[in-house]
């Protein structure tokens, strides 16, 4: 294990989580209104791991907020949301990937920013209705169907950079347990015990198939794109500018001497184009295999 993957397993974001105004008991509601303000009841600040799932804290943030609910909380899963500016917060994708799209900066601008403020806070709004919003996928299993979802993304990243799930699929019961586990405890000694399961699913150098990759844009459109990506070429490596500029060519020059339109951020890190890309799923894939690019347009500031 590399000190830029303990970097990574380490990495958190600062979120300010504000209540609905429509969940919000009235007497908060009047408050607010009189004093012209959000009062400190009704919103949250917490900080999260980047490579993990949003969802997971939920529990954690509505037992926060708990009191300032003008409802009974029976389920701390279903029929919860989150959203940035009315759009809404998928929870199946890392949140720092999620992040690093939906607020379309690449980290250098995000720099001057968090000096200007002190600190980068991501400002999002919990929601909550039978009616959920069209493609968000329910919860009905709790934290069960988040680990079987997540298991699943590692069978299918399994399948991408070896041919079949074998190696997945033959996990015992406490392997499998334990892979799970790591993640929720999210610590350094946890990072080890992941780092060592991680490994026995990846192929070794020369022999890797595809590389399980996971493109998010949020402008202009929010789309997912999941190309299929050889990490070699005739026994070349294969980099990532020539990924994008092949899905993306009104953004990513072919010639390597345009300018390029747009930037590609992994775990908020702005990566080189020319970096190969089975090299960058070893340093950079999330927690659940999957190497996920965030990418952000160039805005004329940023521009050379």
């Amino acid at each position: 294990m590399s000190e830029l993957q303990r970097l990574v397993w380490a990495g958190t974001l600062n979120l300010k989580i504000k209540l609905d105004p429509e969940l919000v008991l009235t007497e908060l509601k009047v408050k607010d209104q009189e004093e012209d303000r959000t009062t400190n009841s009704t919103y949250v600040n917490v900080q999260v791991p980047r490579d993990s799932y949003l969802i997971l804290f939920l529990p954690h943030i509505i037992q926060k907020l708990g009191k300032q609910l003008r409802m009974n909380v029976r389920d701390y899963y279903q029929g919860w949301w989150f959203e940035m500016e009315n759009v809404c917060i998928p929870w199946n994708f890392p949140i720092g990937a999620l992040y690093d799209s939906f607020t379309g900066l690449n980290p250098k601008t995000r720099a001057c920013e968090s000096r200007e403020n002190s600190i980068n806070v991501w400002n999002l709004v919990l929601r909550y209705g039978k009616q959920l919003p069209r493609g968000f996928i329910p919860i009905r299993n709790g934290s069960e169907q988040i680990r079987e979802l997540w298991m699943h993304q590692w069978k299918q990243a399994c399948f991408v950079m070896n041919g079949n799930s074998k190696l997945v699929m033959s996990f015992s019961k406490r392997d499998t347990l334990s892979f799970w586990e790591s993640v929720l405890c999210r610590s350094q000694t946890s990072f080890a015990s992941f780092s060592d399961i991680r490994q026995r699913i990846l192929p070794v150098d020369g022999k890797v198939k595809s590389v399980p990759v996971k493109i998010h844009l949020a402008l202009p459109d929010i789309r997912l794109v999941e190309p299929v990506c050889s990490a070699y070429d005739n026994e070349r490596e294969v980099e990532l500018s020539e990924v994008l500029a092949r899905e993306f060519p009104e953004w990513f020059a072919s010639d390597g001497k345009s300018h390029n339109l747009a930037v590609p951020v992994i775990q908020g890190i702005l990566v080189p184009l020319e970096v190969p890309l089975w090299k960058l799923y070893q340093q950079l894939a999330s927690f659940d295999g999957f190497l996920h690019i965030s990418l952000c347009l160039v805005a004329d500031s940023d521009a050379p």
